[in-house]
């Protein structure tokens, strides 16, 4: 049996969330890659604007409430994704991950800034991520893919 990206979309979701939980690094680093040290200067003028409005007291809030949203979301997709692969298999450590992640979620929106986040990062990891990589591992091994 092949592993496909269906496969291991939860577990890169979460992954992918729990970068986000990082907001200093995210904040500091926006569209440092690669695009803002590239030769696009208008494009690099927008972003660096919008970096400026991130950085800025006044307009940081805007920044958070989306960035909130996109986490709240990113969290949603995933307990949907588990309980559809997973809850047959195991309902009741399904059930807890779930659990786990709405009590989080309200976590998140209660914020009050960027620096608050950081502290959800640990509680995403160990209460969302592991537990979702502990259920794909036992999946992998049920249908006979080596797992390193």
């Amino acid at each position: 049996m092949a592993l496909t990206l269906h496969d291991i979309k939860p577990i890169g979701l979460c992954i992918t969330t729990e970068e986000l939980f990082d907001t200093r690094r995210f904040i500091l680093n926006y569209c440092d890659g690669l695009i803002l040290r590239g030769n696009d200067v208008n494009l690099a003028n927008e972003l660096t604007k919008i970096k400026r409005e991130m950085n800025a007291f006044r307009t940081q809030n805007k920044f958070l409430e989306g960035y909130k949203a996109i986490i709240t979301c990113n969290i949603d997709k995933i307990l949907g994704l588990v309980a559809s692969r997973y809850f047959k298999v195991e309902p009741n450590r399904v059930d807890k991950i779930i659990m786990d992640g709405k009590t989080l979620v309200k976590k998140i929106i209660n914020t009050k800034g960027f620096e608050e986040m950081p502290v959800l990062e640990a509680e995403f990891k160990s209460k969302i991520t592991l537990p979702i990589y502990e259920l794909f591992i036992t999946e992998l091994k049920k249908a006979n893919i080596t797992v390193i």
